[in-house]
């Protein structure tokens, strides 16, 4: 039996879409893989940022104190106990906020916030 001339042609065509398709596929899963190294990276960013929005929340509040402090006619006024006191305290209260699990800005709390979960 004799084939058909465009039956050897369509044979040739349906071979070169199933390369592509081969190819396709490979491409998808590389791209998928990717996706997935990248979005790792952009959690691990997230949770580095985080920290160092944390350390500047916590310097930040005695920093702005001690500027305020450091004007003479403040210093003159207030002993060094006092400040020293109110420095302290804003510094454990910033700490405290980071720190406690039931605060909005808390580790867990955001943790939970940032993958989604419910509160439970």
């Amino acid at each position: 039996m004799k084939r058909d001339p465009r039956e050897e042609v369509l044979l040739r065509e349906l071979l070169k879409i199933e390369k592509h398709e081969d190819r396709m596929i490979t491409a998808m899963v590389k791209v998928s893989a990717s996706n997935e190294r990248l979005n790792e990276r952009l959690t691990n960013l997230t949770w580095i940022m985080l920290a160092l929005t944390w350390i500047t929340f916590v310097i930040s509040i005695p920093n702005t104190l001690a500027t305020v402090f450091g004007i003479p006619r403040v210093s003159q006024i207030l002993s060094l106990e006092a400040m020293m006191a109110v420095l302290i305290v804003s510094t454990v209260g910033a700490l405290l906020l980071v720190i406690v699990p039931g605060s909005r800005l808390s580790i867990p709390d955001l943790r939970r916030r940032l993958l989604g979960e419910s509160k439970d």
